[in-house]
């Protein structure tokens, strides 16, 4: 009887601990780990799959909704009618982390305003930290530095204004990307990226340990390459040893675009998709990036075949599930929106005066002056400029752009600035077309009776994206010899540079009077480089990379190896400025002003430093000039006296700041005891190798402008995880205590202004377009419209959600007109396009549309709507 007693208590206790742990996934107050077991415990196995993949289905029986775990936010939201702030390249060349917060904060803003619409979820595949190591990569643009330091401290700050300071719920989840040394596109499904640890530890790592451990990071995104051997999203070592062990990381692993599919498909290292859908749940990773509107992820599908066959345990796939859940109760999903601080943030912040503001800071604070003999700023009451290329009418975003309402292009800039006559000319295509030379004799004629010509070349996603690499760091196309034939009749020409990274361009430097590199510098480009053309902004911008003046000054694009390294089959060869034997064109660090500042006075505030000591750097910064300008101070160290491959000078610190003409500002750059440590291949550790270290001032890493030797002792820098901070992580900065809203002055969310200006007396019509995906990446689709009659000379805007694309002339007798339209940030989903006649007569036929790759075009006869 006794017995039975205790069976029935211990029922009791057993039935009402389940249904209360039924309950607790749905308290806000309880704890996170509670809430995710309990609604774990809830889930059957094909719920727990299907989390694993990038559209997540509904559980209806328990009232969660859908859930797309997919959005970009490289530089701007992938998204109709958002804030495109300046790539990823231009940032920076900002030299400014704080700079980078309030973007950062301007755009988790608006994919909160959009995710409180219902329009959008606030996963983000961002930022990439990629090493800028070889400007030949296609993504290069993607990536701030190829400095680890820089790249570090720019990175932080994206994450932190990305997912807020709130202590219990983040503003969207950023997922750093793609880890790890992954440079190079062509193939990159198939590749393997041989490294070395000391490159690993020294230079591929350090920006993702940032991101992880001082700013705890929330997702991680593996790259499609492999590592020594091994595709990164089956690499236990790198993911479940380093991310997890070592780091201590807590958040989700997501595998490139169908990478787990590739571990067998393309790798071959699996022989089967449930024995690669079972290494990458056992290495560590989480999910699979993958949109399809009907298919599930081919992660999705393998994972019960893989339990089936004994590959794989529920058990093993619950810890996976897990972190995704985790990180949808941390951005409030489940929660009741009052209780969530985000969910306050109005749809009105979308493309907001504030916002376009903030775009155009950035844009001027990245424009780098190359080369000044004295031309630039040009004079405001210049009578004939002549404004040439195929940069020059165009505002080019650079990949994985967004659409934006306004975006102002060079020209529309530099014409709102100039009181004279502005003439325009394309010069050239951007990679080279029939027409070309005539369009380069119609640029010479208007250069000839032109006073000044502003010349706007560059390379965009034709030359260099995802799955494309450049060839050559030349200038595409003609347009070399475009330059070459405009500076022949007029030598007064100021050369524009949008460029993905380093450019070629040694000519152009040796005969040209000005070089502005003013990068694909978002929405705002055209303002921003007519304040700096015009002398309304100083250019304070630096390079974040080298130029060098060759491919051939490079290593072997798919050499990895960054520190000094010399085998039996060529020359000694070292990546960046820190290894690097050859003289580039401009150096890391490099840029010009319209005003001087000279940088005096360095001391140390000591002359020895213990184990665990940080020592500052101060020095007095005087602008010596007769304009206001920014000047970044930059601090290298070197060891005087290792046993080992040591860089010629690295970046430990840097400041940006503001000097008024005439005046001086202290500056002062702390250093931290780790910014004298190397790696130890052996002992598996950084250590600070007992000796003499150089610290050098200067104000690029060539020009190095004054230096003091430091004594510093040996020690061992304590392995740091999550939980536990860096020497280079500052708790007491304000931007960690910033609420979302203080971007906006008495809360009025930038004064949205509308920019559509719709005019409702115009004929129009629209079509409705379901764009599939194609398998690639490209921000633009090839179209045609087709017309049964026009009017000579008609003129038709096209748009989509909005947002104007471009505005076409029919020539005589044209039926047929080929466009360009921006893909949507999602597929699957139905987009109107507009087209609407602003200049005679127009009978519309259709629109061909024709995808890229291997699908098939298709037609579209029916107008779904038209102007009355």
């Amino acid at each position: 009887m006794i017995q039975k007693a205790i069976i029935n208590s211990l029922l009791f206790i057993f039935i009402s601990t389940s249904v209360l742990n039924a309950q607790v996934w749905k308290d806000p107050n309880a704890k996170l780990d509670n809430r995710v077991e309990s609604l774990l415990s809830e889930m059957t196995l094909d719920e727990k799959i299907s989390y694993c993949g990038s559209r997540i289905p509904a559980i209806e029986r328990l009232g969660i909704p859908y859930f797309e775990w997919y959005g970009e936010a490289l530089h701007g939201l992938k998204a109709w009618n958002c804030t495109q702030f300046p790539q990823n390249i231009a940032m920076g060349s900002t030299w400014n982390p704080d700079l980078m917060f309030d973007v950062a904060t301007a755009i988790s803003n608006e994919a909160r305003a959009l995710k409180n619409k219902g329009q959008k979820e606030v996963m983000m595949f961002s930022p990439t930290v990629n090493m800028a190591r070889d400007p030949r990569w296609g993504r290069n643009e993607e990536c701030y530095s190829e400095d680890p330091h820089l790249m570090s401290e720019i990175a932080r700050m994206y994450v932190r204004g990305m997912q807020g300071n709130d202590p219990k719920y983040v503003k969207t989840v950023t997922t750093v990307k793609h880890y790890v040394a992954n440079n190079v596109d062509k193939r990159r499904e198939f590749s393997h990226s041989l490294v070395r640890d000391v490159d690993l530890y020294e230079y591929y790592f350090p920006a993702y340990k940032t991101c992880i451990v001082d700013e705890e990071a929330t997702g991680i995104m593996t790259g499609l390459n492999g590592v020594n051997g091994t595709p990164c999203s089956a690499h236990n070592e790198l993911v479940n040893g380093v991310l997890r062990e070592e780091w201590g990381f807590k958040g989700y692993v997501i595998a490139d675009w169908a990478a787990v599919q590739g571990i067998e498909k393309r790798m071959r290292f699996a022989k089967t998709q449930e024995e690669a859908a079972a290494m990458a749940i056992k290495a560590g990773v989480d999910q699979e990036c993958f949109r399809h509107k009907t298919k599930s992820a081919p992660f999705v599908k393998a994972l019960k075949p893989a339990i089936e066959q004994g590959l794989l345990s529920e058990a093993e796939l619950d810890v996976s599930v897990k972190r995704l859940l985790r990180l949808r109760f941390m951005t409030g999903d489940l929660d009741d929106p009052s209780l969530v601080p985000y969910s306050e943030i109005p749809s009105s912040v979308l493309e907001c005066e504030t916002h376009k503001q903030l775009a155009l800071k950035a844009a001027e604070q990245s424009i780098v002056l190359l080369k000044n003999n004295d031309v630039l700023p040009l004079k405001k009451d210049i009578e004939n400029l002549a404004v040439i290329g195929p940069f020059a009418n165009r505002c080019w975003l650079g990949i994985y752009s967004g659409n934006p309402k306004s975006k102002v292009s060079p020209l529309a800039g530099i014409e709102k600035r100039v009181k004279g006559e502005v003439g325009f000319a394309e010069g050239c295509s951007v990679t080279g077309a029939k027409d070309d030379q005539d369009k380069i004799d119609e640029a010479v004629a208007l250069a000839k009776n032109s006073d000044t010509v502003i010349l706007v070349v560059g390379n965009d996603e034709s030359t260099a994206t995802e799955t494309l690499d450049r060839t050559s760091l030349k200038l595409p196309g003609k347009q070399h010899k475009l330059i070459k034939a405009v500076q022949a009749v007029n030598k007064n020409v100021i050369l524009v540079l949008v460029p993905s990274g380093s450019t070629s361009i040694g000519w152009e430097q040796e005969n040209l009077p000005g070089i502005i590199c003013a990068w694909p510098n978002g929405q705002e480009q055209g303002t921003a480089l007519a304040n700096v053309l015009f002398g309304d902004v100083n250019p304070g911008g630096k390079l974040s990379t080298s130029w060098v003046k060759s491919e051939n000054d490079l290593p072997h694009f798919h050499d990895y190896n960054v520190t000094t390294w010399k085998d039996d089959y060529g020359p000694e060869v070292g990546r960046t400025y820190m290894y690097a034997k050859k003289k580039p064109l401009y150096p890391f660090g490099f840029g010009l002003s319209y005003t001087q500042f000279e940088i005096e006075d360095m001391k140390l505030n000591r002359k020895k430093v213990k184990n665990g000591q940080e020592i500052t750097v101060t020095a007095t910064v005087k602008n010596i000039g007769e304009m206001d300008g920014d000047e970044i101070v930059q601090i290298y160290v070197r060891d005087l006296e290792a046993n080992h491959i040591v860089a010629t000078k690295a970046l430990k610190g840097f400041k940006r700041l503001h000097v008024p003409a005439g005046k001086s500002k202290t500056v002062s750059i702390k250093l931290p005891y780790e910014a004298f440590s190397h790696y130890d291949v052996a002992a598996k550790e950084f250590k600070v190798e007992e000796g003499d270290f150089e610290i050098m001032i200067g104000q690029s890493s060539e020009k190095i402008v004054a230096s003091k030797n430091i004594y510093v002792e040996e020690g061992i820098i304590p392995q740091i995880k999550v939980g536990q901070k860096s020497g280079y992580f500052d708790s007491k900065d304000e931007n960690r205590n910033k609420k979302w809203n203080y971007l906006y002055k008495d809360e009025s969310f930038g004064n949205k202004k509308s920019n559509e200006g719709e005019n409702e007396d115009l004929d129009w019509v629209e079509y409705e377009i379901v764009f599939i995906d194609p398998g690639v990446y490209v921000s633009t689709w090839d179209a045609e419209l087709n017309f049964v009659d026009a009017s000579k000379e008609a003129i038709v805007v096209t748009s989509m959600s909005g947002v104007e694309i471009d505005t076409h002339t029919l020539l005589s007798n044209q039926r047929t007109l080929k466009i360009k339209i921006p893909i949507p940030p999602e597929y699957g989903k139905p987009v109107r396009l507009k087209v609407k006649t602003v200049n005679g007569e127009v009978k519309h036929k259709s629109i061909k549309i024709i995808p890229p790759g291997n699908k098939e075009p298709f037609v579209i006869t029916k107008v779904i709507a038209k102007s009355e």
